[in-house]
């Protein structure tokens, strides 16, 4: 008992520092809860649902790349698959609500992480991340949300061995490893930073490698030790990406779009009217100030910070205006977790290299962060929001076509939904007519997939129900369509289903409105 009571004290004594961290970490994460609580089922985003659609069906026994045909990384599949199996959300206010509340705990713990290991900066970042992140989707099942977390982590120690030569212990080394796990198979676009964060391990930490590449590896194994092939996961989220989706989805259409690009935290400082890109100018200046003081001392480091831009450049290649929030700046949200964190660390260096700058440091950056964060536009001060009012807004329609596909949905029945819809597929009991659960713009040009399609589309048995109206002349052919307070939907349904179509189930899709077409009585069917 001596013994454990000595290791408490031993522990207290080593880490007593940190608990005012821990308490205003506590401050923020509390009050970060009730924004998350109130945008909850705020904004609704394809992306989060396209997520959700397909863990659905790999709950279902689909096999995600094989059965399911999609190019994005396949952690944030198994985690939108992991918290249905957990949660068993019974309607889609709970399913997306649940989602959001995950993503939620899962921040927290990662600030927790950071705070206990970066101490003071990790406070700092948390401060400006924890709420900047709501403008950015930073709080729904995104593979943005879970990769800029780790890619801070293996950013902070990485600047911690180049500038403070700090070189990672065993177990920290396997947790990077973990972490560069955690960004590969969340977000391609992340791929050339975390090359280039691992050449300067190369050069800087190379006998940490061994380790990292242990974390790494056991990532992997877990990863790909059920029925998930990695020749799957090859095909989908590298050779179709690099040959199909990047190119067609890809921002630089000019030489001035690269420039954006090189020049991006630049364009902040004449951004007027951005909140987000006046936060932004904010932590560049701050990295301004220190690149301009190391170079007027000819300090040694310098250069060395100079390179630090080179990572920022290589963290956004999707988001060229530094005021973009929400649907266009989503992908800017690990770029925003790094430069935040560079900001905090660019001016702890300064002030420990040369001590009589704090006070006007602390002064002038204290001031300007105080005045964007008391700004009327930050979450904290919009958190009177009516959950039910926005699951109305955003999920209510999606409901009522939800409940009508399973009431039209007869086992071994195929569901296509080609309109930007994919939470339709949620709980339906449908099957997939293709290997596509979304219908990109970029997948015809994959000839797998076009002849997957087209065999289907336009062979003998097309799909029995269709969402969305792509296909007009196969749908004016072969599909009835079923309205809603009489008005055409999106919803088609094979003729030859439509006609056995039983009196009942019209009596159910007529407790939400729907009717066949010309049905001058379906009013009176909902009284």
């Amino acid at each position: 008992m001596s013994g454990v009571w000595r290791r408490l004290k031993s522990f207290w004594k080593q880490n007593k520092l940190k608990l005012p961290l821990l308490l205003g970490l506590a401050a923020i994460l509390a009050l970060s809860f009730k924004i998350a609580q109130a945008r909850s089922l705020s904004l609704h985003f394809g992306d989060e649902e396209d997520h959700i659609a397909f863990a659905y069906f790999v709950n279902r026994g689909y096999r995600l790349h094989r059965d399911l045909q999609n190019n994005h990384q396949p952690l944030v599949y198994f985690a939108s698959a992991a918290i249905q199996k957990i949660t068993q959300p019974d309607n889609i206010f709970m399913l997306i609500r649940r989602h959001r509340q995950t993503m939620y705990v899962y921040g927290a713990l990662w600030s927790v992480i950071l705070v206990w290991r970066f101490k003071g900066l990790g406070l700092l970042f948390v401060t400006f991340f924890e709420f900047l992140k709501y403008f950015l989707f930073g709080n729904i099942n995104l593979m943005e949300t879970q990769a800029v977390y780790p890619a801070v982590y293996l950013f902070a120690v990485m600047l911690e061995v180049w500038f403070k030569r700090v070189l990672p212990r065993k177990k920290e080394a396997v947790f990077l490893g973990l972490n560069a796990f955690l960004v590969i198979f969340n977000m391609v676009p992340l791929w050339p930073w975390l090359l280039m964060v691992y050449g300067l391990f190369w050069f800087k930490a190379r006998k940490s490698l061994k380790w990292q590449a242990l974390g790494l590896g056991l990532g992997i194994l877990v990863l790909f030790a059920g029925n998930y092939s990695p020749i799957d996961w090859f095909r989908e989220t590298v050779w179709n990406n690099f040959f199909y989706a990047i190119p067609d989805l890809s921002p630089f259409k000019s030489s001035l779009d690269w420039a954006k690009m090189v020049f991006f935290p630049f364009l902040a400082l004449v951004t007027p009217g951005s909140l987000m890109a006046k936060f932004i100018a904010m932590f560049f200046s701050g990295w301004l100030v220190t690149c301009g003081y190391l170079v007027y001392r000819r300090d040694k480091m310098a250069l060395a910070w100079g390179g630090t831009y080179l990572f920022l450049m290589l963290a956004n290649n999707r988001v060229l205006s530094p005021g973009a929030v929400f649907y266009h700046g989503f992908h800017l949200l690990p770029w925003l977790g790094l430069m935040i964190f560079l900001f905090g660390f660019g001016l702890r260096l300064v002030v420990t290299e040369y001590p009589k700058l704090k006070l006007g440091l602390v002064a002038v950056f204290g001031l300007w962060g105080f005045t964007l964060m008391t700004s009327r536009d930050m979450p904290y001060f919009l958190l009177n929001t009516d959950v039910n009012y926005e699951y109305y807004v955003n999920y209510s329609t999606l409901d009522d076509v939800n409940f009508a596909i399973k009431t039209l949905t007869a086992p071994g029945d195929r569901l296509a939904v080609t309109a930007n819809e994919p939470l339709l597929y949620w709980n339906s009991g449908a099957e997939l007519p293709t290997r596509q659960v979304v219908y990109g713009g970029w997948e015809p040009k994959v000839k797998s997939l076009r002849q997957d399609y087209n065999q289907v589309f336009y062979g003998d048995a097309p799909p029995e129900i269709i969402y969305g109206g792509d296909e007009p002349k196969l749908l004016n052919e072969n599909y009835a369509n079923i309205s809603r307070f009489g008005k055409a939907t999106e919803l088609f349904v094979r003729r030859d289903k439509f006609d056995k179509i039983t009196q009942d189930q019209w009596q159910a899709l007529s407790t939400r409105g729907f009717h066949a077409p010309g049905d001058k009585d379906y009013g009176k069917k909902t009284r």
